[in-house]
């Protein structure tokens, strides 16, 4: 079946994913929206904003849902259905060219290697992670269970359920993002004094969890248990400013020697990283790198913010370019301030996914691209066709052009001489 709606919440979309929907189609929303990610990972075809949806589409309607072309057809012609069952024949025969690379490692050909790792936010994510040969999980959301529980689950609730996603990756390391909601991503049982005019910029993310201390403090007991496991790592959202990381870290020593006094197992030494996805924290990166040991850009948010779209408003959706080169040269600044202290950067928005951004990412020395598991196999193969000097040769051309538009037309250039392009245009 396809499901067709006015909008969607990531919470909802959580409790449907043992219903096997082959498509999704939104009358709302944008293509980086919690709800449309949440779908990308479950590998369900997703078009979103599409006008007058819930006026035309009736029950009992046939539908093909391009999620590629963000494009869908209504009752399509006989014509349309065989081009489109041209195209799954053609997707199926590259998914199996991908497959035989599955387990060789994302090194360029004159020897640089990065990771790949998988954007996880249900436990049926883990089996993708494995098919598609992740590394690692670079970003579990443990936001998710939160939103479809009645009240902010308890230390063994969520103690049992991080356990899980451990144990489901067999010794390959997690990271663990500490509670990220707000937005469009608010339980039920959070209550905010007013309706904010602009829920983006308000309460949300860290902002509630350094309010809600009790709260954040359990999932930090949590989370630290966990690490007595197996690796993980502890991520911290939406960070604006070097205080909120000193009073994370002052918290997260409290909870230590609450479970150290309490003879609790927990990692003593996890590794403690924020997420740069807001404009202050790019211009503080050689600062907050130092009380931190890694960083990872949320390309999502640091995209909206640095251009002030709003990535859920489809009257704007257009002006949301990664390759913006503000964006490129944020990015450059923040990996340049990472490796100065040699600490790990790494990347787990969307872009880090995008086949087209690939080769730019990598030759800005990006060292962890974090996705959807679908992805992971189109980016090894982009890695594994190319010198990471060339890549590099690359990078250095594009930072230097003003528009969007020659960037765009470089980097299909450069996807076209790889051989690339019938590949990415499949999975962009």
């Amino acid at each position: 079946a396809i499901l067709a709606a006015e909008d969607i919440s990531p919470a909802d979309l959580s409790l449907l994913e043992g219903d096997h929907f082959r498509g999704i189609v939104l009358a709302t929303g944008g293509v980086t929206s919690h709800a449309s990610i949440l779908a990308k990972s479950l590998e369900i075809p997703t078009v979103v904003a599409v006008d007058g949806l819930m006026e035309t589409v009736q029950q009992g309607d046939s539908l093909i849902v391009d999620g590629n072309s963000g494009v869908i057809y209504m009752n399509p012609s006989q014509e349309v259905i065989r081009e489109y069952d041209r195209l799954e024949r053609e997707y199926l025969a590259f998914n199996r060219q991908l497959d035989e690379i599955r387990d060789l490692p994302a090194e360029t050909q004159d020897g640089h290697r990065v990771a790949l790792y998988a954007n996880v936010g249900l436990l049926s994510d883990i089996a993708f992670a494995h098919l598609h040969g992740a590394q690692a999980i670079g970003l579990y959301r443990t936001e998710i269970p939160f939103l479809t529980h009645r009240d902010f689950p308890g230390e063994e609730e969520q103690y049992m359920l991080y356990r899980r996603v451990v144990e489901g990756m067999g010794g390959k390391p997690v990271t663990i993002r500490t509670l990220d909601i707000g937005a469009d991503k608010y339980p039920s049982y959070v209550r905010r004094a007013t309706v904010e005019p602009n829920p983006f910029l308000g309460w949300r993310s860290l902002r509630i969890s350094l309010e809600v201390v009790e709260t954040f403090k359990t999932q930090l007991r949590a989370i630290l248990r966990t690490g007595a496991l197996g690796r993980v790592r502890l991520l911290i959202p939406m960070v604006s400013s070097l205080e909120e990381i000193l009073k994370v870290k002052e918290i997260l020593a409290e909870v230590k020697e609450e479970l150290e006094h309490e003879e609790i197992p927990f990692d003593h030494q996890m590794e403690l990283g924020i997420m740069v996805e807001v404009p202050s924290a790019v211009q503080l990166a050689s600062r907050i790198i130092r009380e931190v040991d890694f960083l990872s850009i949320g390309t999502n948010d640091l995209i909206q913010y640095l251009l002030a779209v709003d990535r859920s408003n489809r009257k704007v959706a257009g002006l949301y370019e990664p390759l913006h080169p503000a964006v490129l040269s944020a990015l450059m600044h923040v990996i340049e301030a990472a490796k100065k202290e040699g600490k790990r950067v790494g990347m787990c928005g969307e872009m880090a996914g995008d086949p087209l951004c690939t080769l730019l990412l990598l030759g800005m020395g990006l060292e962890e691209f974090s996705m959807g598991s679908l992805f992971i196999p189109v980016v090894k193969k982009i890695i594994r066709s190319v010198t990471y000097r060339a890549a590099r040769t690359s990078t250095q051309i594009v930072l230097q052009m003003d528009t969007v538009g020659e960037i765009k037309k470089y980097l299909f250039e450069q996807m076209r001489d790889l051989g690339m392009v019938e590949l990415m245009e499949l999975y962009h």
